[in-house]
């Protein structure tokens, strides 16, 4: 409603996808600020509304489809960023098949590993589902277990990926008419109180406003982070959005392990953008007025530039 009450612009509702095609070929506007987070009830589908917009040949704000398509699955976003050379966590993705056969064997982590702490989360959601403190193992037992809960509670894959016991930053940027714009870093400030696996994001700590988890995790934009590391972060983050074709704008989560090395974690194209978000805060801290961003998005959506 924001987005709509700055430009005068209509909303529209996207459950039902031919009445919203329908209007769309009827109205054919000038550009559409594509804020689709799914179509017809299914989060997944989010991607096809921008192809669809595509096929219509009618311009939008965001991410390319096919990168929005890719970073929904954590799996395939881990080997393209492994390929490129970009800097993941030791991890990988186990389907409920592979986890029975693991199960009657009596192992899913290779040897020499057990002593590692890991996070189990499903592999094709965001927001931070399914990811809360007991996300977190520290044995065999415990990610079999939560691999189990995750695979039969979300019906997908479970990604387990190696639990990283440091800072969490994030890097917020967008493309605008004149290219990347790299936005102040921030950082997760995290209650001195909160043992190793509290020191996660999860659902409650995003969304649940005054919760105990949301009290615990502070978003601080900007972070106090030094000109070596800010520099570290955005080539890194230059880099992964360049190889994913992410374009729009874009929100990337990272770990630093104790040694300085950073981690991608997480690659969120079209994040939240309302008020009080991550993003929000990251283009207060660049003085970037909200209407002068969506402008910029929007010119480059009708001049087509993406990466």
């Amino acid at each position: 409603h924001e987005i709509a009450d700055l430009f005068g612009a209509r909303l529209m509702p996207v459950r039902d996808v031919r009445a919203a095609l329908e209007d769309l070929r009827a109205d054919r506007p000038e550009v559409v600020f594509n804020l689709c987070e799914g179509v017809g009830g299914k989060p997944h589908w989010e991607m096809h509304f921008g192809l669809a917009l595509e096929m219509l040949g009618i311009p939008f704000t965001g991410a390319d489809p096919t990168a929005v398509g890719i970073c929904g699955d954590k799996g395939l976003t881990r080997q393209l960023l492994q390929a490129g050379g970009l800097p993941i966590p030791e991890g990988f993705v186990v389907g409920a098949r592979q986890l029975a056969a693991a199960q009657a064997g009596g192992s899913l982590l290779s040897p020499g590993v057990e002593r590692k702490r890991w996070i189990v989360k499903p592999v094709h959601e965001d927001a931070g589902i399914g990811i809360d403190a007991a996300s977190v193992c520290a044995s065999q037992e415990e990610v079999m277990k939560r691999a189990e809960y995750v695979t039969k509670t979300y019906r997908q894959p479970a990604l387990v990926e190696e639990f990283i016991d440091g800072r969490e930053l994030n890097q917020a940027l967008f493309f605008g008419s004149e290219g990347i714009r790299m936005l102040p870093p921030g950082e997760i400030v995290f209650a001195p109180s909160l043992r190793a696996e509290e020191r996660v994001v999860g659902w409650k700590a995003k969304w649940a406003e005054g919760s105990a988890e949301d009290a615990a995790t502070v978003n601080r934009t900007p972070g106090v982070i030094d000109d070596t590391l800010r520099g570290d972060i955005s080539d890194v983050c230059a880099r992964a959005a360049s190889l994913l074709s992410v374009g729009g704008y874009c929100r990337f989560d990272l770990r630093q392990r104790p040694s300085g090395e950073l981690c991608i974690v997480d690659v969120n194209p079209n994040p939240d953008i309302g008020r009080g978000s991550g993003f929000r805060k990251a283009l207060d801290a660049a003085g970037i007025a909200f209407e002068d961003f969506l402008d910029q998005l929007m010119m480059a959506a009708l001049t087509r530039r993406r990466p």
